[in-house]
C-alpha cells in the first residue's frame, strides 16, 4: 500500500507514526526513515540507509527483531530507493536502447517491484501542493513525480489530506489514468502527537 501526504503536513510522518504503533502493538517492523523516532519501541528496528537498493531491502527483511523475522516493512520517501546496478537487475533487457538513459520515474518502479518480500510494505511519499483530491493526480502532478509513480506499484494509493484536528480527507488512486480511481471519504485520524498519554 502508498500513502501520499503533503510535504510539511503532520501526515507527512505517516510512516514513521504506522511503524511505531505496530511496533508497539508487537508486530516486529522495519522502517527505513531519514527521520528516526526519539525512542523507538523494542519491536522497531530503523535503518537509515541514505539511497537502500531492494537488495538491502530483500536482505534486511530477513534480519531477526528480538529473536523474531519483521512482520511489517514500512519505506518513507520511497523515492530514496535506489535502482539495483546492472546486471544484476532481473529486468534489464538487451533489446533496450543503450542511447536512451532510463528516467527517474522507471529507476523508481523497477526499484520497488525488484523488492521480493513476502511481507505487508507500505510506502509513503510527498507532494508539495496541496492535495487535490476532487481531481485525478494526473490533473495536478507531473507523471514522472514519485507519487505517480506510487499509483503504478502500490495498489491501493491512498491521498491524505487534513481537513480538522481529528480528521482527513482521503482519495483512493487505484489508477489515475482511469476512471476507476477517485473513491474519497473522510477519516478520523488524530496525529499520534496530539493524543492524550
Amino acid at each position: 500500500m502508498g500513502i501520499i501526504a503533503q510535504r510539511g503536513s503532520r501526515e507527512a510522518k505517516v510512516g514513521r507514526d504506522i511503524a511505531v504503533h505496530a511496533a508497539k502493538a508487537g508486530v516486529p517492523t522495519l522502517l527505513y526513515t531519514g527521520y528516526p523516532p526519539h525512542d523507538p519501541p523494542e519491536w522497531l528496528a530503523v535503518d537509515e540507509t541514505p539511497n537502500p537498493t531492494p537488495t538491502d531491502v530483500n536482505a534486511r527483511a530477513q534480519r531477526l527483531i528480538n529473536g523474531e523475522k519483521p512482520s511489517f516493512v514500512v519505506i518513507e520517501r520511497y523515492e530514496r530507493l535506489s535502482p539495483t546496478p546492472p546486471p544484476y537487475r532481473e529486468w534489464d533487457d538487451p533489446i533496450d536502447d543503450p542511447d536512451e538513459p532510463e528516467s527517474r520515474a522507471d529507476q523508481l518502479m523497477w526499484s520497488v517491484r525488484e523488492i521480493r518480500i513476502d511481507l505487508p510494505l507500505l510506502l509513503t511519499t510527498v507532494v508539495d501542493p496541496e492535495p487535490q483530491l476532487s481531481r485525478r493526480m494526473s490533473t495536478w502532478l507531473h507523471i514522472d513525480h514519485p507519487a505517480m509513480v506510487m499509483t503504478d506499484v502500490c495498489k491501493p494509493t491512498l491521498v491524505v489530506h487534513r481537513t480538522s484536528p481529528q480528521t482527513v480527507d482521503t482519495r483512493l488512486e487505484v489508477d489515475p489514468h482511469e476512471y476507476r480511481t477517485g473513491s474519497r471519504s473522510t477519516l478520523q485520524w488524530t496525529p499520534l502527537n496530539l493524543r492524550q498519554p
